[in-house]
Order: structure tokens, then C-alpha cells, then sequence
């Protein structure tokens, strides 16, 4: 039997959302992990401010609506609402908000960040279900999102594909359960393929290991079974042999 190595660290990646999560990450082998981005957004108070400013110089040149100029002539400037100071204008800051205070750009952000936190906990849950005991709890990676939630955007389950010392049978049955869980989300990552096919090695390593014990099992029982066909073949030889012919009496 080969020598039993450390267990191996499958970590396995749902495949990724749609066009607003990029993937991250180059070489073989390597984890992509999602990121996801979004545009800066103006702060409210920013936005009111400059308003203000606005404002304010608007009134400085213009004057108010309604204030007589030279000749008693009232001088056109900004409309008014009632109940608003002078030089303030009722306009909407121009990153206008829902009700949840995030922009439309921001909520698009959080709706990948939730469709792929999802993915990825059915993902790594299939994995630990399928493993059962050779399989460790899923881990996540996880993003802070612009609403200030955390949100799953990778993770990963280690998985023990090491065979069982002395027991060919069992490691054959354990490599199975290995490749089933490795193979048991809806879209295995290419990690997930290589754990696969490190267990099916292993599985046949093992087959192979059976096979010579079961040879050697049963070297025993051919070799009495042949030295009694040779005992049976020698016993049938002497029964069987012509006696000599009797002298005739004169």
C-alpha cells in the first residue's frame, strides 16, 4: 500500500453571477475569488450644500422674486415655495435614493451580492452533504456589501481523500463517497474535477491492492487442491494397472 498523504484541501468555487461580479485571480490552480464593484456615490449632504451654494449666488444676482428695482419695476428671479428660505431652491439631490437609501447603482450591486452569496452556500453545502464524515464544514469568504451586510463571494470544504492503511476494500469505499461529493454540486469547479480524479486514482491503486491479497488468499487452497488431484491421479493408476496372467497348470 502507498503511503497515506495528508488530507487534501478541495476548495471549490461556484461558478460566477452575472456581468456585475468579475472574477480575480490567474495561474493554475489558482482560487478566483468575486469581487464586486461599484461607482462612488455623491454624499447627501454634499449634494445639498452645493445646492445651497447655488442658491445663494443665484439670489446675490438676481435678487428676490418680486423686489422692485429702479423705476418701481419688480425684478424677475427663482421661483419660490412657500415656506422656503430665501435662495433655497426645492430640488432633489441629483443621486437621488430609495427608501433604503441606497442608490440604484448601489442596490443593483447588493441584489448580485445576494444572488451570489446563495450560489455560493448551495455550492459548498452540496459538497458537505455528500462527503459526510470525510468531509469538513463549508468555510466562506465573504464581502461587506453597501448596505453594510456581509455577503458569501467564495468558500470551501476540505475533504479527506487519504486511503485507509491496510484496507483496500474500505479505501475503495471511501474513494467513492470522495468523488461523490466532489461531483455533487450542479456546476463542479475545476478544482472540484481534480479532487475527483485524485480519488479515482486512488481507487484504482487500491482495486489493484485487493486484487494481489485475494491472489495470494487463495495460492493456498490451489496448491492442496493440486496435490490431491496428483494423489487421486496416482491412486487411480495402481487400481487400475493389469495384474500379470496366471501360468497354465499341466
Amino acid at each position: 500500500m502507498a503511503v497515506a498523504p495528508s488530507p487534501l484541501r478541495a476548495e471549490t468555487e461556484a461558478p460566477q453571477p452575472a456581468a456585475a461580479v468579475s472574477a480575480a485571480g490567474s495561474g493554475e490552480g489558482a482560487r478566483p475569488a468575486a469581487t464586486v464593484s461599484g461607482a462612488p456615490r455623491l454624499a447627501p449632504a454634499t449634494a445639498v450644500a452645493a445646492q445651497e451654494a447655488g442658491g445663494q449666488a443665484s439670489g446675490q444676482t438676481g435678487g428676490q422674486a418680486g423686489e422692485p428695482g429702479p423705476g418701481g419695476e419688480a425684478k424677475s428671479g427663482p421661483a419660490q415655495a412657500p415656506g422656503e428660505a430665501p435662495g433655497q431652491q426645492s430640488s432633489q439631490a441629483t443621486d437621488e435614493t430609495d427608501a433604503s437609501g441606497l442608490t440604484e447603482e448601489e442596490q443593483a450591486e447588493v441584489d448580485a451580492l445576494k444572488e451570489r452569496d446563495a450560489e455560493v452556500r448551495r455550492h459548498e453545502q452540496a459538497h458537505a452533504a455528500a462527503g459526510g464524515a470525510y468531509a469538513g464544514q463549508p468555510t466562506y469568504e465573504y464581502q461587506t456589501g453597501p448596505d453594510g451586510n456581509r455577503y458569501a463571494v467564495g468558500g470551501e470544504v476540505n475533504i479527506d481523500v487519504a486511503p485507509i492503511p491496510d484496507d483496500p476494500a474500505a479505501t475503495i469505499r471511501k474513494m467513492d463517497v470522495v468523488i461523490r461529493a466532489a461531483l455533487a454540486p450542479e456546476e463542479p469547479s475545476p478544482q472540484d474535477h481534480r479532487v475527483a480524479e485524485q480519488a479515482r486514482a486512488t481507487r484504482e491503486e487500491a482495486r489493484g491492492d485487493l486484487a494481489a491479497e485475494q491472489s495470494e488468499a487463495l495460492a493456498p487452497t490451489e496448491g492442496a487442491q493440486a496435490q490431491a488431484i496428483a494423489a487421486y491421479r496416482a491412486a487411480g493408476a495402481a487400481i487400475g494397472s493389469p495384474r500379470p496372467a496366471a501360468s497354465a497348470v499341466a
